[in-house]
């Protein structure tokens, strides 16, 4: 199953101080800096293959293909218009990325493959969202439970693999619950939006396998009270600066 939605107006917008160009609907689902922060977790070596569960117009993906070009990216996304600008979005940015365009639920997708890094920036919403048009509550809502979500992607992860996924704070409980059964090494990183603000955001990432126990990262601070970019913000979004570990 897949949704097609006609999309007519476009603009072409720079990520990573322009390392990475990304043709998008004006109105729409458009990549926010989740995307930047959830694909900058993410150091794959050459020759690796990374998986981006929901993968939009292909922003976390390109992203981490900008730093580390020799691995072979793949995208599974559900909006059939969106996939195909993820396509084109590889093409103007020189990358290799292959999209499949299908719902998680379909049987044999991905049968027999397996990755070393897998990403997801899933659904956030239980209810209706609100959002402009169609194509954005797709994105949006949550349709397919987290836990099922989850268990898709690690499904597919190959052991010593990495799983990530960037999500509200109050789904930690949720997803540590379904994680800590499978992955070791498990770190969370708070997201704050301001000096002295309540993280609205986490990533939580894990290694299949893994024995390490759980840890919580700093965090990353994106803005300062006057509404700038902190440095690390800065480095991340416009540098293209790893998150390390």
């Amino acid at each position: 199953m897949s949704y097609t939605y006609v999309m007519t107006d476009y603009t072409i917008d720079d990520f990573l101080g322009g390392k990475i160009r990304l043709k998008q609907p004006k109105i729409g689902l458009r990549a926010t800096s989740d995307a930047v922060l959830l694909s900058a977790v993410c150091y794959p070596k050459k020759g690796e293959t990374v998986l981006d569960v929901g993968c939009g117009t292909g922003v976390v993906a390109l992203c981490i293909g900008a730093g580390q070009p020799e691995v072979s990216l793949t995208g599974i996304e559900i909006q059939s218009d969106l996939a195909q600008l993820a396509e084109e979005n590889a093409l103007l940015n020189n990358l290799q990325l292959k999209v499949v365009k299908s719902d998680i639920r379909q049987k044999a997708l991905l049968k027999d493959c397996f990755f070393h890094h897998i990403l997801t920036n899933p659904p956030f919403y239980t209810e209706d969202p609100k959002r402009q048009n169609e194509s954005q509550e797709i994105a949006y809502k949550e349709q397919i439970p987290l836990k099922e979500w989850i268990l898709f992607c690690l499904k597919h992860l190959r052991p010593k693999g990495t799983f990530s996924i960037i999500h509200r704070v109050d789904a930690v409980p949720e997803i540590l619950s379904v994680l800590q059964e499978k992955l070791g090494a498990l770190t969370l990183i708070p997201i704050w939006p301001k000096e002295k603000a309540q993280p609205k955001r986490v990533i939580i990432q894990g290694v299949l396998g893994s024995k390490k126990p759980f840890r919580i990262h700093p965090g990353i601070v994106l803005h300062h009270a006057d509404n700038t970019r902190t440095e690390m913000a800065e480095a991340i979004m416009r540098q293209g600066e790893k998150i390390f570990l």
